[in-house]
Formats: structure tokens, sequence, C-alpha cells
């Protein structure tokens, strides 16, 4: 005959066994759902790789392509970044009046070099 301590003690021996077990499942779903987390990240990184590709864009060096997707983040919060984006390549009297680094020169004329 087992005492009543007994029986508590062996259904808190009970209870932990299926608590770590439950543990251990978890984790293996767990470990289940980054991997496939991972393979929807790499699937990713290929089909953006292919847009870049199909779109010209390997030509450009490395530190362009950064600082195009640099200065292309901040579409990412709008609602719709495409209209937006075409809207402002379109606009080539603001793009002309833009100043390019090592293009600019002074006002007032033609300078003749002697």
């Amino acid at each position: 005959m087992t005492t009543r301590a007994e029986r508590l003690a062996n259904a808190e021996r009970l209870a932990r066994e299926q608590l770590e077990r439950q543990r251990d499942r978890l984790a293996k779903v767990q470990a289940a759902q980054r991997a496939e987390e991972r393979k929807d990240v790499h699937k990713r990184r290929l089909v953006v790789g292919q847009l870049v590709e199909s779109a010209g864009l390997f030509v450009l060096d490395d530190p362009t392509l950064g600082a195009l997707f640099t200065l292309l983040a901040p579409f990412v919060h709008m609602p719709n970044p495409v209209p937006v984006l075409e809207s402002l390549l379109a606009d080539t009297e603001r793009l002309a009046a833009v100043s390019v680094p090592g293009c600019a020169h002074r006002g007032g004329g033609v300078t003749a070099v002697q």
C-alpha cells in the first residue's frame, strides 16, 4: 500500500516527465518553424536577385546598388510606392534642378580658359 506522500511524489514525477516531453515537442516545432522561415528568406533573396539581374542592375557595382537600395528604402512605408516613384522620376524639371556633386559650375555665363 502506498502512502499519500508517495502518490503525490509519483504524480509529480509523471507531471515532470509529461512537461519535459511537451518542451521537447515545442522545441522541435519551433526548430521546424525557424527552418521554414530560413527557407522562405532564401527563396525571397533568390527572387530579388533575379529581379535585379533581369532589370540590368548587375552592371552596377555593389556600393552603387547599396546606395540605390538605401534611397528606395523609405518607399517601403508608402501604401503605393510604385506610382510615387514613377511620378518623381517623371518630374524632369525637378531632376534638372538637382545639383550633382562634381558637376556644378559658377553662375554668370561661360568662363574662358586662358
